[in-house]
């Protein structure tokens, strides 16, 4: 039987679940839609969100501890509840990274016309975005292939420079606060972190793209087989991915708000910005700043990119290897990486585009917004699975037993997750992605109730 290599630590795990994750794209442009829903509150939302997220987290960690996997989901809810369930979770997910892949194509594509037009470039065609995104995506897959080892780091390198970037033009921006003020009179106002005149419904929604900025922190459980001492390293690569990145969001969106100023005029602006590091860049350390933060997103949407079909390529092998799908997919490269496996995952995501662009009319932000409204619900199947699994594992535990309620508790807070993103149903295009995003969570668990079973026994401590 194929094996794959050991010869990741701590930092190499943790560098494939930042580049999955994707932060700097997140924190780029999900506080804007979050500021639709609660003004001036976004970084109260993002500490709400430890709340749900925790539960999640908690869930990936009890079973990550128990064993190392290049199934992620498959392997890890395949063992506690059963090799169909663990197949279904294991195509969510594949699924979920795919659509990542597909949205930090769109991103990239997007991040580097915007890059073009400010050198001047202003004749950009429609479609260089998409072109752009279907050039990069096979560059990406040829790297998803490479030795694990070197190209954590190397995605590190990538990503960590981007939020280090970030982290510098807001410590700027917040001493130029605290000292002489902002261009119109800005300054501290903690009224940010307050939720008053905001409504249940508007907290909850704002909360699902809060919870959505995080998704893919799990990213590095699908190197269970590659990385050193797996039960120590992946619940630590998990834990401080989350804890690094919710520093971060909370951080950076406060001087954003703080930055823009929390009135409603401000906030408006705030919702209109395309890149908030880009703009607050501009505003408050010199003109032209913006574009070295917006040729990061680019290189932090390349980076997800990477990490996600890196993790969606592990899955594939992983059925591959336990007979669920054709054992063609469990290649192994002179690098003893999935490259079979990794190669299909990337032509899915091209396929993905392709359909996103069409069914938008050939409108990159359209196509950007329909992946990602498919990848948030096709996610929250494979994390509703992990906590169903850790719920299992708890309560078979007698000593445990009282704990299990915290990831039944996680699986609640997913359902309605989902409830907020397909209700009230959209029209037109819109549809699309919820209707596209249930299908897969259908066409998944059914494929897992045919094909599940011929994975029996594949799963081991």
């Amino acid at each position: 039987m194929p094996e794959l290599r050991r010869s990741i630590g701590l930092v190499g795990a943790v560098a494939i679940s930042l580049a999955a994750m994707g932060p700097t794209m997140s924190v780029s442009l999900n506080p804007q839609a979050i500021a639709a829903q609660v003004g001036a509150a976004v970084p109260t939302t993002f500490l709400i969100a430890l709340i749900p997220l925790s539960l999640i987290l908690g869930s990936f960690v009890v079973l990550t501890k128990r064993r190392g996997t290049a199934g992620s989901v498959f392997g890890l809810v395949g063992a506690d509840i059963g090799p169909r369930t663990g197949t279904a979770a294991g195509i969510w997910l594949i699924g979920a990274y795919v659509a990542s892949a597909a949205i930090t194509a769109l991103s990239f594509g997007i991040f580097t016309t915007t890059l073009l037009q400010s050198f001047g470039w202003n004749s950009t065609p429609q479609w260089l975005p998409i072109t752009l995104a279907l050039v990069v995506l096979p560059v990406t897959t040829f790297l998803a292939g490479r030795t694990m080892r070197t190209l954590g780091h190397a995605l590190l390198v990538l990503e960590g420079l981007t939020m280090a970037t970030i982290l510098v033009v807001s410590v700027m921006a917040l001493i130029r606060l605290l000292t002489s003020g902002g261009p119109q009179g800005q300054t501290v106002d903690w009224s940010a972190f307050r939720l008053e005149g905001v409504s249940a419904g508007a907290i909850a929604l704002a909360l699902t793209f809060a919870l959505l900025s995080s998704a893919g922190f799990e990213g590095a459980a699908a190197l269970g087989e590659e990385t050193r001492e797996p039960r120590k390293t992946i619940p630590r690569a998990l834990i401080w991915t989350i804890v690094l990145t919710s520093a971060f969001f909370i951080f950076v969106t406060t001087v954003a708000v703080w930055a823009f100023g929390a009135g409603p005029t401000a906030m408006e602006q705030f919702s209109a910005s395309g890149s908030l590091p880009a703009t607050i860049a501009n505003l408050y350390v010199a003109d032209g700043v913006g574009d070295f933060i917006t040729a990061g997103g680019a290189i932090s949407s390349f980076a997800c990119m990477v990490g996600a079909q890196v993790a969606a390529g592990r899955i594939l092998f992983a059925l591959s290897r336990s007979g669920v799908v054709t054992p063609r997919l469990r290649t192994l490269s002179s690098h003893s990486t999935p490259v079979a496996a990794t190669v299909v995952a990337g032509m899915i995501a091209v396929a993905f585009v392709v359909f996103a662009v069409v069914c938008t009319g050939a409108e990159s932000f359209s196509a950007f917004e329909l992946t990602s409204d498919v990848a948030g619900v096709v996610f929250i199947g494979a994390y509703a699975g992990a906590c169903a699994a850790a719920a299992r594992v708890l309560w078979r535990v007698e000593r445990d037993k009282v704990w299990a309620a915290l990831p039944v508790a996680g699986i609640v807070v997913l359902a309605i997750v989902l409830a907020l993103q397909i209700f009230p149903l959209p029209s037109g295009w819109e549809l699309i992605a919820p209707t596209f995003g249930l299908a897969v969570l259908v066409g998944g668990g059914v494929f897992g109730r045919v094909r599940g079973g011929r994975a029996q026994g594949a799963f081991s401590q």
